[in-house]
């Protein structure tokens, strides 16, 4: 708008005609919650490495992996496969403290963060009692919030060892927002900082790990599975190929899948899975779709915040249209979006006739379509061969 101006004199105006845009959210902060030998305070502490944690939550790093709890050595294998920034939530320090309403209290606070978009309590198999309610909460806020995602763990080390430990262990998740969280199994074996021992411990951590390895080097659309789990010497439980069948899509029909890690001869443990626990959801069944829509829609929120009390009229209904459209065409060329052309990719609607009606204007409202096609995974790789008869 132009100035008022007084004296006589040359004045420099600047014009702004960079549009407004779109930035990609973080994708891979987690949020971790569990027993820690000294507690700072109970409140979430940002940390961006394994020296920040221990110099935080733990007494002596040489016996920070004594068993009072599973956070200590997961934090290690955080960071030994990818982590980066995360926050860490002490809810006691010795493990006859632990109880569900702790928990669950971390979880409220975690509530009012913007800034994680992975939860994981590998300390919650600690629990006698409440962990299926500390997951259900952990996934109802997930669902609720939109914008974060929970990595659950097999309840014990021998988890996968029968149909009715599986079967508990299904039902431990409830029904609900199932497709914001997804559980692995078994556990893992680390050694102990001395190296004279090992232990076993829950996988979310490491996976967590491999979250923010794989969306970093490719992206968050590409599924975190079929990469080795470094910092660990083997597994609580071999899984074979029948028993994996079983795990991966639930027999009984409710779409509780479980992604194994599997050892593979000269390759390692591998993540061999990437399924929510919706694995029968055809539209949410995979792990990094879920993600990517996750990302797109809390960082078109974001962008889209300056719209609100700005006329509700075409001006802003093309900046809106075009920033976003600008957006998707950039996940698409990096290879988030399926399609030959970014028509057949995703579309963006944001006009009267075509979102809103008259009346959504008179009530304030600013409506916007948005369309992806989603890169899915591709899980069942078949190759068939037959006999080529002879021809002469």
């Amino acid at each position: 708008m132009p100035q008022n101006y007084t004296q006589p004199g040359v004045y420099i105006e600047e014009i702004s005609t960079l549009p407004a845009s779109v930035i990609q959210v973080p994708t891979a902060i987690p949020a971790f919650i569990g027993l820690t030998m000294k507690s700072p305070g109970p409140l979430f502490h940002q940390i961006t490495s394994l020296s920040d944690y221990q110099n935080l939550f733990e007494d002596d790093a040489s016996t920070s992996d004594t068993p009072q709890g599973y956070l200590g050595i997961s934090m290690r294998l955080f960071y030994a496969n990818g982590g980066g920034e995360a926050y860490v939530y002490s809810i006691a320090t010795n493990t006859a403290d632990v109880t569900k309403e702790l928990f669950l209290s971390a979880l409220t606070d975690l509530r009012n963060m913007s800034e994680p978009t992975l939860i994981a309590f590998p300390d919650a198999v600690l629990l006698a009692n409440g962990q299926d309610q500390v997951i259900a909460a952990a996934l109802k806020q997930c669902g609720e919030l939109r914008n974060r995602f929970c990595i659950i763990d097999v309840p014990a080390a021998d988890a996968l060892s029968s149909d009715n430990r599986v079967t508990a262990l299904r039902q431990l998740v409830g029904d609900d927002d199932l497709a914001y969280g997804a559980a692995y199994g078994p556990w893992l074996e680390v050694l102990s900082a001395s190296e004279s021992d090992s232990m076993m411990i829950p996988a979310s951590a490491a996976i967590a790990g491999i979250y923010a390895q794989v969306d970093s080097t490719r992206g968050v659309w590409k599924a975190p599975a079929n990469v080795t789990i470094s910092g660990i010497v083997g597994l609580s439980q071999c899984i074979n190929n029948a028993e994996q069948a079983s795990l991966n899509i639930d027999p009984s029909g409710a779409g509780k899948s479980i992604n194994v890690i599997s050892r593979f001869i000269g390759k390692g443990c591998l993540v061999w899975g990437a399924r929510t626990l919706a694995g029968d959801d055809n539209e949410w069944r995979y792990v990094p779709v879920r993600r990517l829509f996750i990302m797109i829609e809390e960082s078109i929120r974001r962008a889209t915040a300056f719209v609100v009390f700005e006329p509700n009229d075409a001006n802003t209904w093309i900046k809106v249209k075009a920033m976003t459209e600008n957006f998707l065409s950039d996940l698409w060329r990096q290879g988030a979006l399926a399609g030959a052309k970014p028509a057949q990719a995703f579309y963006v609607n944001c006009g009267l006739g075509s979102t809103m009606t008259p009346q959504d204007i008179l009530d304030g409202r600013l409506i916007i379509n948005v369309g992806l096609a989603a890169i899915r995974p591709a899980e069942f790789i078949i190759t068939r061969f037959s006999h080529k008869l002879q021809e002469a």
